[in-house]
């Protein structure tokens, strides 16, 4: 009986080794993330949209939304500064 059970419990574990080692060898092989696309599924799917469709428009507008919310941070930043500086002249 004794024997039974440790020999169920070798091949339980030998069976959890087995198993762990693959599945860390299928993540590691992995080249995208889980649940995204592969890089040329997205470019196919795009090319294949037309124009006016809502993520071409957006992936057309990006690049200058950035932009325009860079030169914003920047303004800001200077404001900042500026009022930091009259605050100080104050004191």
């Amino acid at each position: 009986m004794k024997m039974q059970r440790k020999s169920i419990g070798v091949v339980l574990s030998c069976a959890a080794l087995v198993a762990g080692g693959y599945l860390l060898n299928h993540r590691k092989t992995r080249k995208h993330a889980p649940g995204s696309m592969r890089p040329s599924m997205f470019e196919r799917m795009m090319t294949a949209m037309p124009e006016d469709a809502p993520p071409k428009v957006i992936s057309t507008v990006m690049p200058r939304l950035q932009a325009q919310n860079e030169e914003i941070l920047a303004l800001l930043r200077e404001q900042n500064e500026l009022l930091r500086a009259a605050k100080r002249s104050k004191q």
